[in-house]
């Protein structure tokens, strides 16, 4: 009785002496759960529950109300609300219409064919609604790239319900300003050449190149249609690879200062051209200063009296932790090649370590960039 199966559960003691009975009455359990000491989960068909649920009563236990399982539970549960299967297949059926046409029509990167791309899409019928039937693809892509022979590429593709065209333009040369004061690009620091672009000018240079600062890149010359070398405004980028070092320096000790308990005063008179006092200052070689300052003349006379007074302390030099005034060195020379960088693509960092006569360390961080290192001189 597979197909009609019913779950209850029943309560009471010695719930073995009841499966126990049922087996002795041919009642077939299809599954036995133990929920607890004195309660239990049986599944079984609608008419061994009958059967089962009225021996349990007989024997005195409890049983729960019978639930259908499998297939029964959810045909009875979709036949107390049959608008529910009934809106499934509905809404699948509008779905699956509604993946026939186009909602949305996507342009992406077009720049400046932006809006030229949206005119031949409307000319051409290409607008949200339309049968996906009547959008070929492969025809569209074709007559878009013959429309605009300048750009690099074109896509179409479905996402979705969404048409999505994807332009590029390509990359640009550079508007190049080759009048005025002839000259050369030359390298404004030491690094290793990765690409060298020449807008104007004769490249000297070539990619994988050690060159060193002020050295030529691109020559401002070129070949004229006499076969003449005429001089030329040079222009273009040298990309290279170059090494950025910011260093710190911190000592390995640090002076503390105690009172001693020795003390002096005196009086100040302050103006704004001079300060005067009867005494002078202390002969300590180091002190804590205390101040109290009085105005006597107000905004009209602005003098002021002051009051110093001065607390001898002695100074003791004691040793700091050498590891951490290594992370705080470490950290300061990050913080300053980071100032140094100003955006540039950063390859790779790392820290150098350095000791200076035993009393002192050193850090030293160093980046790896890439960046620009070509500058115009005029000849």
């Amino acid at each position: 009785m597979r197909l009609k199966r019913v779950r209850f559960t029943v309560r009471g003691l010695n719930l073995e002496r009841l499966m126990n009975e049922a087996g002795k009455r041919k009642i077939r359990l299809m599954r036995v759960v133990r929920k607890g000491s004195r309660t239990a989960e049986i599944t079984c068909g609608e008419k061994d529950c009958v059967t089962l649920s009225a021996l349990a009563r007989e024997k005195g236990y409890e049983t729960g109300e019978a639930r259908p399982v499998g297939w029964l539970r959810w045909l009875r549960f979709f036949r107390a609300r049959w608008g529910l299967p009934a809106g499934a297949v509905l809404g699948a059926v509008l779905t699956a219409f509604s993946l026939r046409f186009v909602w949305r029509v996507q342009i992406e990167n077009a720049g400046a064919y932006g809006a030229d791309v949206r005119t031949f899409l409307e000319e051409k019928g290409i607008r949200p609604g339309i049968l996906r039937s009547e959008v070929d693809l492969s025809a569209l892509r074709e007559e878009m790239e013959w429309r605009w022979p300048a750009v690099q590429w074109v896509r179409t593709e479905w996402a979705g319900v969404t048409l999505r065209i994807l332009l590029d333009e390509g990359v640009r040369a550079p508007q190049v300003e080759t009048r005025g004061e002839n000259g050369d690009v030359v390298a404004a620091e030491d690094g290793i050449l990765l690409r060298l672009t020449v807008y104007a000018g004769t490249p000297a240079a070539k990619a994988g190149d050690l060159v060193r600062a002020g050295q030529v890149l691109i020559r401002g010359e070129e070949r004229g249609r006499d076969g003449g070398m005429h001089p030329v405004k040079a222009r273009g980028e040298a990309v290279a690879r170059v090494w950025v070092a910011a260093r710190c320096q911190m000592p390995l000790w640090e002076e503390k200062t105690s009172p001693t308990g020795r003390r002096e005063g005196r009086w100040v008179i302050e103006t704004p051209f001079l300060s005067w006092s009867p005494r002078e200052q202390p002969s300590y070689l180091t002190w804590d200063l205390e101040t109290e300052t009085l105005p006597l003349g107000g905004a009209w006379a602005p003098v002021r009296l002051r009051r110093e007074t001065y607390w001898e302390a002695s100074a003791e030099r004691t040793p700091r932790d050498a590891e951490e005034t290594k992370r705080e060195c470490a950290a300061a020379a990050m913080r300053l090649l980071t100032e140094a960088l100003s955006g540039d693509e950063t390859v790779d960092k790392w820290i150098n370590f350095s000791m200076i006569e035993g009393d002192a360390v050193r850090a030293e961080a160093v980046a790896e960039v890439r960046r620009d290192i070509g500058r115009f001189v005029k000849r």
